[in-house]
């Protein structure tokens, strides 16, 4: 199914009333096979894994009718699953983390797919920034406001001693266009995905860039705690077909990317895939961050990574509670899905 983007109408806001309003409501519908998936933003090759998964019938394999749309923003993406009309959504995990321990966000990580900030800071090689301190001052855009992109610029920006308020944030598109903002003086950096940066770094017009790297779980699949309990099954056969299309993907090499780049176009419009090579290298750096922490740990949540991501968010007063970190995830359904 190709993907749509949803319209704000409606859309239930961020607030922690309405996530309370949201937590407290009936019991998950009954199970049935179809699985709905959100990602944050319009459709990249960040998005691989399930986009993959779905276009070479792996769902279809699991028993799973697959359907994926797009949000305009890790939040609202968040806030479709609790208001359940998503099954499960990408998000960031710091982001997450901050929604779930001080806003009560009934929610729960049941895969890591980026095991690092898939984010970069893309300035150009003319004003160059090279650490995250170099910010300060500056004017960034990003993507949204408010979602996983800003709370790891927050959290950097903290832990390299640098006041949030000295950077100025605009709502900018991710994607390598963004970078004409720069070269007109318009902004000082941006923030974009692995697939923004590769895209811009292929048209040769100076960009410089350096990785987000915040220690915290990069990028989540969340999904509602009540219906993973009521209707694990669905899950398992989600985190199955994903993690057999991921695995594919990270162990071809680059230059034998394009067939999987075909199929992936065969039934999503994803840009860029005009340009193969380019394509090929976009695939491939994403592929690098979900193989980042070892192929034995593909979509896997790693407790070690949780617990210094819950100790570093309560240092930075980005959480109220230093709460117990298993509470955060789960890696049973992963287990199930890979015989573990």
């Amino acid at each position: 199914m190709t993907s749509q983007n949803l319209s704000r109408r409606g859309f239930l806001g961020a607030s922690a009333a309405t996530i309370a309003y949201l937590g407290a409501g009936g019991p998950a519908a009954a199970a049935d096979t179809t699985f709905k998936f959100i990602t944050p933003f319009s459709l990249s090759l960040s998005f691989a894994s399930v986009l993959f998964a779905e276009a070479k019938g792996y769902y279809n394999d699991e028993g799973l009718a697959f359907e994926v749309e797009s949000a305009k923003g890790a939040a609202m993406a968040s806030q479709m699953v609790i208001a359940e009309q998503m099954d499960s959504a990408r998000t960031g995990g710091t982001n997450y983390i901050v929604s779930k321990v001080d806003h009560g966000a009934p929610l729960i990580s049941i895969a890591t797919i980026a095991q690092l900030s898939p984010f970069f800071v893309i300035t150009s090689t003319e004003n160059p920034a090279e650490t995250i301190s170099d910010l300060s001052g500056r004017t960034v855009g990003m993507a949204s406001l408010g979602g996983s992109m800003e709370g790891t610029l927050d959290l950097l920006l903290l832990k390299g001693g640098v006041d949030p308020e000295s950077v100025k944030r605009v709502k900018v598109a991710d994607s390598a266009a963004s970078f004409a903002l720069i070269e007109a003086g318009r902004a000082g950096a941006f923030i974009g995905n692995t697939s923004s940066m590769i895209k811009a770094k292929s048209t040769g017009k100076g960009v410089q860039a350096f990785p987000m790297d915040d220690g915290m779980p990069g990028q989540v699949y969340v999904a509602r705690e009540d219906d993973v309990a009521a209707n694990p099954a669905k899950y398992v056969s989600f985190l199955k077909a994903t993690h057999r299309a991921a695995l594919e993907i990270a162990t071809t090499a680059e230059a034998d990317l394009g067939p999987i780049l075909e199929v992936i176009g065969s039934m999503h419009d994803v840009n860029g895939l005009s340009d193969m090579e380019t394509a090929k290298r976009d695939l491939a750096t994403n592929a690098q961050n979900w193989l980042a922490k070892g192929e034995e740990n593909l979509l896997r949540n790693i407790p070690d990574v949780w617990s210094n991501a819950v100790s570093m968010l309560h240092g930075q007063g980005m959480i109220g509670e230093a709460v117990d970190p298993k509470t955060l995830y789960t890696n049973a359904l992963l287990d199930e899905a890979l015989g573990v």
